[in-house]
């Protein structure tokens, strides 16, 4: 009976210990990472449902990248996006109108379409969302 005990604990402590997210320093992430590093690992990140990980990932690729402008605005719409999966709306919302501001600027030509109208969705629910949760009476 004491071995089944011992066997159960390690095995629930195990799996406590696994499903616990040590969100990394910016300074643990090695500064030689590429591009597509950044995103995959931040990508992994979000498969666990590790976002605050993914999140460091991403802003991480924005600071140390600043000319980047292609890139940039692939973490920038990840970022709020994962804030959208939070359920953090209010930053989603704001990240989503700041996104698509780069879109009226000079440099527009120069961004992949692909952020500019999955923010423009998401910004849509969002707002069908909040709608919903007025409610028909207090709408107007």
């Amino acid at each position: 009976m004491h071995t089944v005990r011992l066997t159960l604990f390690i095995a629930v402590s195990v799996l406590l210990f696994a499903a616990c997210e040590t969100v990394p320093e910016q300074s643990e992430i090695p500064e030689d990472l590429t591009t597509q590093e950044y995103f995959q690992r931040a990508q992994e990140a979000v498969d666990q449902r590790y976002y605050e990980t993914a999140l460091v990932y991403y802003r991480t690729y924005l600071e140390r990248h600043p000319d980047d402008v292609e890139n940039r605005v692939a973490a920038q719409y990840e970022i709020a996006f994962l804030h959208y999966k939070m359920e953090d709306y209010d930053t989603a919302e704001r990240m989503f109108e700041e996104l698509l501001a780069r879109y009226e600027d000079e440099e527009a030509n120069q961004l992949p379409a692909w952020p500019r109208i999955l923010s423009e969705k998401l910004l849509e629910k969002i707002e069908e969302e909040q709608r919903a949760e007025l409610g028909p009476a207090e709408e107007g």
